[in-house]
């Protein structure tokens, strides 16, 4: 069992570190939202999740089809930001960050898997 406070703490944590994340949605591999957090409004957060899952399958089948092994991260560049994807065999974290993040990706990718990592702990 996923414990939602625990979740709600590692989430509001990684954000007040991090202020250009502007939204962090986790989910099983189903695409049921276990916990999400969002400051734009209007962020449907069980179609984001299932979004992420079949981004999630699709990437990792792509690298075991070409033989890079198992898939460790998705990230996506769009015109006002980016999205990151982590995964675990029972979870999927995926952060929606602005364009400021630009400069700390790097930083916001060490903090998400440290935050996923927390989770599945």
């Amino acid at each position: 069992m996923v414990d939602k406070t625990k979740i709600k703490d590692i989430v509001a944590e990684t954000m007040s570190e991090y202020p250009d994340i502007e939204g962090i949605i986790v989910c099983d591999a189903n695409g049921d939202v276990v916990f999400g957090h969002t400051i734009a409004g209007g962020v449907k957060h069980k179609e984001v999740a299932e979004h992420v899952v079949n981004i999630s399958s699709d990437s990792s089948k792509l690298t075991n089809a070409i033989d890079k092994g198992g898939l460790k991260e998705v990230s996506i560049s769009a015109d006002d930001g980016f999205i990151i994807i982590f995964g675990d065999v029972k979870l999927i974290l995926a952060a929606i960050a602005g364009e400021g993040a630009r400069e700390q990706m790097g930083l916001i990718r060490i903090a998400l898997k440290r935050a996923l990592l927390s989770i599945i702990d």
